[in-house]
């Protein structure tokens, strides 16, 4: 089965670009383009609509886009199985982590695999919760590394329990003391990581009935730590996501503790690809034995 065309149209809606796609694929834009137009004439509809700045979805590509994308995972999972069976191991994998666990787990965990599963390539996605969860949705991503929320729609596999702390700057009046009450948050100006996305964090909060004054808004959490040791305010986030960064803060367990559930996540383990599998594996008998 030819499905050069699906692989195109795909990776063009993806990319937002015929361009994109093209380096993407190895292919030049005018082989996309080709490809993507037999494709709507096969179909008898237009599915992308080209302009200058790119091409974006038509609502007949939109409603067929979720349908190409299993047509091709259930391809890259027949030929996965079929090598599974000969004793080889090949694929590719969409991991979905956040920025703080793609900088901390991720390199480690990726080299270890790929030396052990050469064949097996592995593309890393990085966002917020709701963007991990949209990757997810969407069967962009095969698997995801994030923390536990409810309703929880996919197979879950717990790692680790992972504190909230709160971040001052060094010359903070509490950087001496051993916990920072919850309460003081309601007085202090706020960093918001995860461009004010961080649900973990507005959970805590939202039980004090405090409406964080945020003064700034980052998407990346090492930037929020930054910008807390230079002293333009705190900040409240997981214990992983300032492990390698301790410079100019003071980190303190909150006063009442809260911990947030870290884990891995995937649409069902029993249907995921042999490569899926594989790495859900390593991944576990890795992290369980780090953390």
């Amino acid at each position: 089965m030819d499905t050069s065309r699906y692989k195109a149209f795909l990776t063009a809606a993806d990319t937002g670009s015929l361009k994109k796609a093209a380096d993407t694929l190895g292919y030049t834009p005018s082989g996309v383009s080709q490809l993507v137009k037999a494709l709507e004439e096969e179909l008898d509809i237009i599915l992308l609509q080209r302009g200058k700045k790119g091409v974006t979805l038509t609502q007949e590509g939109s409603m067929l886009l979720p349908i190409i994308r299993e047509l091709l995972l259930q391809e890259s999972r027949l030929f996965q199985l079929s090598a599974d069976m000969k004793g080889l191991a090949i694929g590719n994998i969409n991991v979905a982590s956040y920025h703080c666990l793609a900088a901390v787990w991720m390199p480690e965990l990726i080299s270890g695999f790929c030396k052990k599963y050469p064949g097996i390539r592995i593309k890393l996605l990085e966002g917020t919760q709701q963007g991990i969860m949209g990757y997810l949705d969407a069967k962009i991503a095969d698997v995801a590394f994030f923390n536990d929320s409810q309703p929880m729609n996919y197979d879950w596999i717990p790692l680790m329990e992972d504190r909230m702390l709160a971040v001052l700057p060094q010359n903070h009046p509490l950087a001496g003391e051993t916990v920072f009450p919850i309460e003081a948050f309601r007085h202090e100006r706020f960093i918001m990581p995860e461009h004010g996305e961080d649900y973990d964090v507005f959970e805590i909060l939202d039980q004090f009935q405090i409406t964080p004054d945020i003064y700034l808004s980052t998407f990346d959490s090492f930037t929020a730590i930054a910008m807390v040791g230079k002293g333009l305010g705190v900040s409240l986030m997981n214990e992983i996501s300032i492990q390698d960064w301790r410079k100019d803060i003071i980190a303190l367990p909150t006063e009442p503790p809260y911990v947030i559930k870290m884990g891995i996540a995937l649409p069902s383990l029993n249907n995921a690809s042999p490569s899926v599998r594989k790495f859900v594996e390593y991944a576990v008998e890795i992290l369980t034995k780090a953390l």
